[in-house]
């Protein structure tokens, strides 16, 4: 799910209570006939990582970062996040979320078509033109889906070139268990996002409902998530089955082979209400709850097929009901970064400085230094000018608590203790977040760059 803009987005801890399952799972793999080279399998995967494929992700993700921190530095002249440390998150839980998504498809039954793949990345490039978060499966999948229903009612077009093609592709296509898939990747994205826990939110000053400059979060986060998808092929590599009735979401489906499908998860939404752990949190559960729904749906439609136009309208308007349902819960709340009458409201603490190491979060409230009361980020000048080598503060937490916490500082401002204020009258920079489409965002470069001027 991208409840915002998401450049890219291909959807996008085991406890001790999910290992039986995935015991059971390896134990009935030995049933499968494979009669391919377990070697050449093995340099299939091996294979990806000397794909350029892979490290045009691994330059995208990075250069993402990159932007973020640059503008972090615009805002707050300061460095927020690594965007080194990022791509090395990105990687590192999404090569999980990718694992995750393969053993989880094939557990399932999910077979693909190797073409319904490239219809399904043809019609989610079409649909980026309308918007950046169409892009999403989500919505090409179901589009998909219904496209596939009216092919079975009209009659095929024969008359216009390359149209007959495309139509007898859509035809022959197989919506079912690319809804599954959809829905499959959504469960782990929710599980990425719950994971990262708005790790990579940035801080950002915006416009507010009437005007009024506030502080807000941006979230957003890349996964590099390859994923080993069953596909089905005649002859096949592999042949059997995992258990009686699988592959559940393609029974008549006889013979498989292995497809290494390389993929980005994307995520992106924007939150002035709450802090990025608790909107993360929030979203991590709305996604998880559409996934699961679009799953039964599919499973539903495995035994009654019509309900299979059922499941593509809910992932189209479901999903699109993620991203309304996120700016309505924004609309419906006080902006949560703004001044405070009981002292000077932290926006955000910047790594590795003596507020991090002392244990200052976004959203506490700094009510006294060095036993000064301060109201206004002004007021931090001379409390800590009062005691340029040791400081003490009295921070109220989110909870209401009030905190006692001090360290060894030096002559200087309130960046040097490593935090960053909430936005005051005073502010006048900020940042305006339009979501675009990709034809939109085309344009707006060449405006900048005065091409045809």
């Amino acid at each position: 799910m991208e409840a915002g803009n998401s450049l890219l987005s291909v959807e996008m801890i085991t406890t001790a209570n999910q290992m039986p399952w995935f015991f059971f799972l390896l134990v009935e793999v030995r049933q499968l006939a494979i009669q391919a080279d377990m070697l050449t399998i093995a340099y299939g995967f091996a294979a990806f990582f000397i794909n350029p494929v892979f490290y045009l992700f691994l330059v995208f993700i990075y250069l993402h970062y990159r932007r973020q921190m640059n503008l972090e530095r615009q805002l707050f002249s300061a460095r927020i996040q690594s965007p080194l440390l990022s791509t090395i998150r990105a990687v590192g839980m999404g090569l999980v979320g990718g694992l995750l998504i393969s053993l989880l498809s094939a557990g399932l039954g999910v077979v693909v078509q190797a073409q319904d793949l490239w219809i399904l990345w043809g019609l989610a490039l079409i649909l980026a033109l309308i918007r950046l978060r169409f892009l999403c499966f989500a919505y090409a999948a179901g589009v998909l889906a219904i496209l596939h229903a009216i092919t079975q009612i009209i009659p095929p077009v024969t008359d216009v070139p390359g149209l007959s093609y495309v139509w007898e592709m859509i035809r022959q296509a197989k919506p079912l268990p690319l809804l599954a898939l959809v829905a499959v990747m959504h469960l782990i994205e929710a599980m990425l996002v719950r994971w990262n826990g708005g790790r990579d939110a940035s801080p950002l000053f915006v416009e507010g409902q009437r005007g009024r400059i506030v502080g807000a979060y941006l979230l957003h986060s890349f996964w590099l998530t390859p994923a080993v998808l069953f596909v089905q092929m005649e002859p096949g590599a592999i042949s059997g089955a995992l258990y009686p009735g699988w592959p559940f979401f393609s029974p008549e489906a006889a013979s498989f082979g292995l497809m290494l499908l390389p993929t980005v998860t994307g995520f992106s939404d924007m939150t002035q209400t709450m802090t990025p752990y608790r909107k993360a949190t929030q979203v991590a559960k709305n996604l998880m709850l559409y996934a699961l729904i679009l799953l039964g749906l599919c499973a539903l439609a495995v035994w009654f097929y019509p309900l299979i136009l059922l499941a593509a309208i809910f992932a189209l308007f479901g999903h699109e009901a993620l991203f309304f349902w996120s700016q309505y819960q924004e609309r419906k709340r006080s902006p949560y970064f703004i001044q405070s009458s009981r002292g000077v409201k932290v926006m955000g603490v910047i790594p590795g400085t003596r507020a991090e190491e002392i244990g200052i979060t976004p959203g506490e409230i700094i009510v006294k230094v060095n036993g000064i009361s301060v109201r206004e980020k002004e007021d931090l000048y001379p409390a800590l000018q009062a005691n340029p080598a040791f400081c003490k503060m009295e921070v109220l937490t989110r909870e209401g608590e009030l905190k006692f916490v001090q360290c060894a500082v030096y002559a200087g401002n309130h960046h040097q203790l490593g935090i960053i204020v909430v936005p005051d009258a005073n502010t006048r920079a900020f940042v305006d977040l339009k979501r675009a489409s990709v034809v939109e965002l085309i344009k707006q470069k060449l405006e900048k760059l005065n091409v045809g001027a």
